[in-house]
């Protein structure tokens, strides 16, 4: 049992971010596997309301940015100029995704118990209280992909800042109705 210990332990403190990728392709193998372990997170009320989407296409991967940057300009159109200037030079850290070979995008959707429930008028705090189930456990589902990915000589990042444009970013990838991006993570070879 140490010995399964200390190799999480070096693979934990082997991960960090990876913001730069090499150009190439991954094999479709290693993105197959590291699916096949995210998929084994534990999920909130064991209910399995989430998947993964792996994005390869670079037309896709262009549209999310540019939904993103319209996003970050709209948001900034009401800021004074120097916040403005400080929130559009943050927002350039949601972009560097569209250089790796890869995107995983984990997306989730608000159980068939709450949408009724929706439909009854409950509270904003109940509905909040779902949602944020949802996100902690695409946070789990998103460690293990990070995870799946150094073990497999991969880099990866876990992004939430390109999810200020979660709506537009749900119509390109054409998710169902219900469904939302819960982070993107560019995934390939580290360019370091």
């Amino acid at each position: 049992m140490e010995s399964t210990f200390l190799n999480l332990e070096k693979l934990c403190k082997s991960r960090s971010s990876c913001r730069r990728f090499k150009p190439g392709n991954i094999p479709e193998s290693a993105i197959e596997k590291i699916i096949t372990i995210a998929k084994l997170s534990p999920y909130a009320g064991g209910r399995k309301n989430w998947d993964i989407l792996a994005i390869t296409d670079k037309t896709l991967k262009q549209s999310m940015a540019n939904a993103i940057e319209e996003k970050i300009e709209s948001a900034t159109r009401d800021m004074d100029k120097a916040e403005a200037a400080m929130f559009r030079d943050y927002g350039k850290n949601f972009l560097f995704f569209t250089q790796a070979p890869v995107l995983l995008v984990p997306y989730f959707r608000i159980s068939p118990v709450m949408q009724a429930l929706l439909r009854q008028n409950v509270t904003n705090e109940l509905l909040q209280w779902e949602r944020d189930n949802s996100v902690k456990s695409i946070s789990c589902v998103s460690m293990l992909v990070l995870l799946a990915a150094e073990s497999l000589g991969l880099g990866a990042c876990y992004m939430t800042g390109p999810l200020i444009a979660k709506e537009e970013i749900g119509k390109i990838l054409a998710l169902p109705p219900g469904k939302e991006p819960g982070a993107i993570i560019p995934v390939g070879y580290p360019d370091k």
